[in-house]
């Protein structure tokens, strides 16, 4: 590595961190949850998160870019090269709702200890300014790039990722792209994802009145409320996880049960517990459902058995993508029905087709039905890759760890580009602080320590992928 070219890295990732800290900040107060429901000319997914798109694209502004927005779906920020040739970013900066179970204000974000606290520092708000001060070196350095650098600034990537489709219908792929919303090393293997919903029969005389899991289908809840139309003297004390169930009287003949969990995000199952799954346990085991909810619940019971599928009979694994998992997220009581969503990523050794049919089986065995919402197919990019290879050295060369490629079950803006892979800034392995959570959980939390690691890796993978032949 060049040594005054890291050293000038390195004093310029010091002179601005504390402007990272404060635009990241910023970018956090908006409650930027995408919905297409509340969408308007301009801002498709709803206020909130058009004005966090515009808090990103002020920040853009601000560090010299040109700027643009493709009708409110992508914000577009430019550094021009010497060719219009593209090498990109994506990130985003829609969140999932903040759910319950935060000790702090989840959109006020706190810097602790190191750690910065907050909805979307880490999923996608943090890795954004990140994105964006790394190609902002450029202009620091007085640099003319080989090639444009263009930092693409998504608003719908946890909903459906229709923003990243409208602007692909009237731009030019770029020859490269990376996305700063995955782990390190480098991660050029996304699995197939899966959701559908398995929903009961009509349910006549039923004890469950209603019933809520995580705000969004791609996370584990955390927390669970059931409430049935039984008399708390009827309930009795839990006797498995019972420091993790409460059991409440809210009116005579009338029952509060409330789980707790371990949230997290849906292809991260390990070290997570489903709270629905435990309230599942705790009213089979209690015996309080009418015997017209029992079929249902017994599915619900095979849904939460594990995260692996093996209850379903959809476990497999491969050795490009590893093993699938699979969340139920979101449960509703509505109509006299009651209706579970799961949550698949699946290697490629499964196919959509195969999910269906055989989760189509298993709910036709307790009267229910299941609908399929989407299904995508694994992802790779070639290893081979001069670029892939290129932000392996650097990563090997900043930290001095083994580079290799991962495969994830997350998925992530990179599947709809020709040729694009993700690039950390998230570490799995490590060890968060006791009032912190994960992503898509309680408490979110990144290490800015992490994080400005992070930067440094991007702008010397920035200034190396423009040497590399498109």
């Amino acid at each position: 590595m060049d040594q005054e070219l890291e050293n000038s890295v390195d004093a310029y990732v010091d002179e601005v961190w504390e402007d990272v800290i404060a635009d990241i900040a910023d970018l956090v107060s908006h409650p930027s949850v995408a919905d297409e429901n509340a969408g308007t000319p301009g801002a498709p997914f709803g206020a909130p998160a058009r004005a966090a798109l515009d808090c990103a694209l002020g920040i853009a502004r601000k560090l010299g870019y040109e700027t643009s927005d493709d009708e409110g779906y992508i914000g577009i920020a430019d550094i021009p090269g010497a060719s219009d040739t593209q090498i990109a970013t994506i990130a985003h900066v829609d969140v999932v709702p903040a759910g319950p179970g935060w000790n702090t204000d989840p959109f006020v974000m706190e810097r602790r200890e190191g750690w910065l606290l907050g909805r979307g520092v880490i999923d996608d708000k943090g890795p954004a300014v990140l994105s964006l001060y790394a190609g902002a070196f450029l202009k620091h350095a007085g640099i003319t790039p080989r090639y444009t650098f263009r930092a693409l600034l998504g608003s719908d990537e946890e909903v459906g990722m229709t923003d990243v489709h409208h602007y692909l219908a009237g731009h030019d792929h770029p020859a490269f792209l990376f996305t700063p919303d995955a782990e390190f090393p480098v991660c050029n293997a996304e699995k197939g994802q899966f959701g559908a919903t398995f929903t009961s029969g009509p349910i006549e005389g039923g004890r469950i009145l209603s019933w809520s899991g995580a705000e969004a289908t791609n996370a584990i809840p955390s927390e669970s409320v059931c409430e049935l139309a039984v008399d708390a003297s009827a309930c009795p004390a839990p006797v498995a996880n019972a420091d993790r169930i409460d059991v409440e009287a809210i009116a005579p003949g009338r029952t509060r049960i409330s789980a707790h969990g371990i949230g997290g995000h849906a292809s991260l199952p390990e070290g997570t517990i489903n709270a629905i799954g435990l309230i599942v346990g705790y009213l089979r085991e209690a015996n309080l459902v009418a015997e017209s909810e029992k079929p249902y619940l017994e599915l619900l019971s095979i849904i939460h058995a594990d995260t692996a599928g093996e209850a379903l009979g959809i476990a497999t694994s491969s050795e490009a993508f590893g093993p699938l998992t699979v969340n139920g997220g979101t449960i509703e009581v509505a109509d006299g029905r009651i209706s579970q969503t799961i949550d698949v990523r699946f290697p490629d050794s499964t196919t959509a087709e195969q999910l269906e049919a055989t989760c189509s089986e298993v709910a036709g065995r307790f009267g229910a039905t299941l609908a399929v919402g989407h299904a995508n197919v694994p992802f790779s990019v070639s290893a081979d890759h001069p670029a892939v290879q290129t932000l392996l050295d650097v990563y090997q060369e900043v930290t001095g760890k083994p580079a290799e490629l991962l495969s994830m079950g997350g998925g992530t803006y990179a599947r709809n580009f020709k040729r694009a892979v993700s690039f950390g800034p998230e570490d799995n392995s490590l060890e968060l602080p006791a009032w912190g959570g994960s992503m898509h959980g309680p408490n979110e939390c990144a290490s800015e320590a992490q994080l400005k690691g992070a930067l440094k890796m991007y702008i010397l993978s920035i200034l190396r992928l423009m040497d590399v032949e498109f």
